[in-house]
């Protein structure tokens, strides 16, 4: 009996494709790209003699292998080239490449290595012309030059290990491309020139890193991944620079001090960072991430560069000095700075160890955290030098945020010397230091305004002076019209605010602040602490529900040695809810010094023992020739006998 047909149900297939799967009769599209059939370094087939012979927009390809160089390949049309995994080895006979302005090269995959470098005219790297340096030790670009995950590495020059990018040339950086292990060093013949900065990259063009990372670079003095010359533009929009090193060490003299800077990015050009990352670099003396410094140019004008932040992060870098010296763990700038978004996180340095900050800068956006000063401003150090005859502005608002840093000296968010801050919005939070200014610390000096924000939850944690939100130093001058300075602690005095200096309230609030400690020279000013000398004067804003052993809103500080007494003036403020605690006095205030009530109110204050309202020492000034102290428990005012 025959077998019953099976119908399978498969599909017809077109002869063609038949074919073509049996594979006969079909054909398979080469890669784009004229082969270089020859890893010779000259002769038919070779890289050099099709570039020679290239036409404009052509396409090179080589798969594999390894062309090792006599002397350096010069790309004189614009060209493709695809190395998929080969690797195009200068041997040490100079650079790789010499890309000429006016050309045009595109170059994916493969790895470019082992230059030297050679001599070339630059004018205007530090106040001279340079024949004798070496520059670019892999490649050289004066064009428009695209690598797209090509590996640089193994270059040793004085300035651009890996590669140099001249005056009108522009480097792009793409896919996972890597500028790595390279060296910018110096050589005795040319240690008075500019030498040992770019380990990776020397840039006086334009240079846009737009993903894959400049890694592990090291360079002498400047920039062991980047250095930006004088008219230069570095834009970070993605990628990495990260694990790069300067190492020249701190050397302190009676009249001077020097180091390395920029272990990531060493700029006299504009710096824009978008995105990406510049993390784990180090120098010894400023900038462990990022320098950004002004300098002369060829006729002896200042140039001062910009720097712009809006996104990506500047973490982990720090700064290697012994000497305590070291100032911005993420970035150290002279320059004037935005900044509206990013991360500035985890970075170290004794002074500033997120910015240094020596100029102009607007910071209404991005997030400053968990950075750490062994002295000065854990997030942020403000400076103008001394030397300078304007100070400089500072505006910080909107999203800005400061928090989870910490000092050892002053300032564990913000620390702030001669230069003029304002302050509009933005939030300082979490922030600690060992002796003063828990949130931010505003030196003599300096002349800052609050008119909006939040200080909040800042402490001072050591027993020398206080301070948990804001210390204000003698000299210095603090406006607060607006904003609240509210919840921060301290051990020793001042919860909220210490005043050695010049303090004027119009509006926002010192609120819900604590003193922690009860021992000797403990214990007061939970709102606000003044030492002798300061004035406070409160025409509006309320200081309210602040906690301390003694002067639980406001203490009074009297006399001391040469400097007469504090004095406070309420002139239309209200002080409310303040307490003192353990059977101490001055819920409201405690009067050591001069006292005035014009207007405004104390009510609602309460201490155990005496003095609910208002408690006036035996040398205290006080007068109330208008306002009012009322509801205050046990008393409204009590005056020592």
């Amino acid at each position: 009996m025959n077998a019953p047909l099976v119908r399978l149900g498969l599909p017809l297939l077109s002869l063609s494709l038949l074919l073509a799967a049996c594979g006969g009769g079909g054909t398979v599209n080469p890669p784009p790209g004229t082969p270089i059939t020859s890893t010779a370094d000259s002769g038919p087939g070779t890289l050099r003699e099709l570039l020679d012979s290239a036409g404009a927009g052509d396409t090179l390809r080589l798969d594999s292998g390894t062309i090792t160089l006599v002397g350096p390949l010069k790309v004189t049309k614009s060209v493709t080239l695809n190395l998929g995994s080969s690797v195009i080895d200068a041997n040490s006979k100079g650079r790789a490449l010499e890309i000429p302005s006016g050309v045009t090269v595109t170059i994916t995959g493969g790895t470019l290595k082992g230059g030297t470098g050679a001599p070339i005219t630059l004018a205007n790297v530090g106040q001279q012309e340079l024949t004798v340096a070496t520059y670019g030790g892999v490649l050289v670009n004066e064009g428009t030059l695209t690598l797209d995950g090509t590996t640089v590495t193994g270059g040793k020059a004085n300035m651009g290990g890996g590669i140099a990018n001249l005056k009108g040339g522009t480097l792009t950086l793409k896919g996972n491309s890597n500028v790595t292990g390279n060296t910018a060093q110096v050589l005795p013949e040319n240690k008075e020139e500019s030498s040992g900065g770019g380990g990776g990259i020397f840039n006086k063009g334009t240079l846009e890193v737009e993903a894959g990372s400049v890694s592990t670079n090291t360079a002498t003095y400047s920039g062991g991944g980047i250095y930006g010359g004088v008219g230069s533009a570095t834009t970070i929009s993605g990628g990495k620079v990260d694990g790069n090193t300067v190492t020249a060490p701190v050397v302190q003299t009676e009249t001077n001090t020097t180091g390395s800077a920029g272990g990531g990015i060493y700029s006299n050009g504009e710096v824009t960072i978008t995105g990406g990352s510049v993390s784990g670099n180090t120098a010894s003396y400023f900038g462990g991430g990022i320098t950004v410094q002004s300098t002369l140019d060829a006729q002896g004008n200042l140039v001062q560069p910009k720097i712009t932040m809006s996104g990506g992060s500047i973490e982990n870098n720090r700064l290697t000095d012994t000497m305590n010296a070291g100032v911005g763990g993420g970035m150290w700038t002279n320059g004037d700075l935005t900044m509206t978004g990013g991360t500035v996180k985890g970075n170290m340095a004794s002074y500033g160890g997120g910015f240094v900050v020596y100029r102009n800068a607007s910071i209404t956006g991005g997030t400053f955290e968990g950075n750490t000063a062994s002295k000065s401003g854990g997030g942020l150090l403000l400076i103008t030098p001394a030397s300078r005859a304007t100070n400089s502005t500072v505006t910080f608002g909107g999203t800005a945020t400061v928090k989870g840093n910490s000092s050892g000296e002053d300032g564990g968010g913000i620390s702030v010397s001669r230069t003029i801050l304002t302050m509009t919005g933005g939030t300082v939070t979490g922030n600690t230091t060992v002796n003063t200014g828990g949130g931010i610390s505003l030196g003599g000096g300096t002349n800052s305004t609050i008119e909006g924000g939040v200080i909040s939850n800042n402490k001072a944690t050591g027993s020398t002076d206080g301070g948990g939100g804001v210390r204000v130093f003698s000299n210095g001058k603090l406006t607060l019209s607006g904003g609240a300075i509210s919840g921060n602690s301290a051990l020793r005095t001042g919860g909220g605010l210490v005043v050695g200096g010049q303090v004027t309230m119009t509006g926002g609030e010192i609120s819900s602040n604590t003193v922690t400690g009860k021992g000797d020279g403990q214990g007061s000013g939970g709102g606000v602490q003044m030492y002798a000398s300061s004035t406070f004067t409160a025409s509006g804003g309320s200081i309210k529900d602040n906690t301390a052993w003694y002067g639980g809103g406001v203490f009074v500080g009297g006399a001391y040695e040469n400097s007469p007494g504090g004095q406070f003036a309420l002139s239309g403020a209200t002080v409310s809810g303040n307490k003192a605690t353990d059977g101490n006095v001055g819920g409201g205030f405690f009067n050591d010094g001069k006292l005035t009530i014009s207007s405004g109110s104390v009510t609602g204050n309460t201490a155990p023992r005496s003095g609910g309202g208002v408690f006036n020492s035996k040398r205290a000034t006080y007068a109330q020739p208008g306002g009012s102290v009322t509801g205050n428990n046990p008393d409204n005012v009590f005056n020592e006998p």
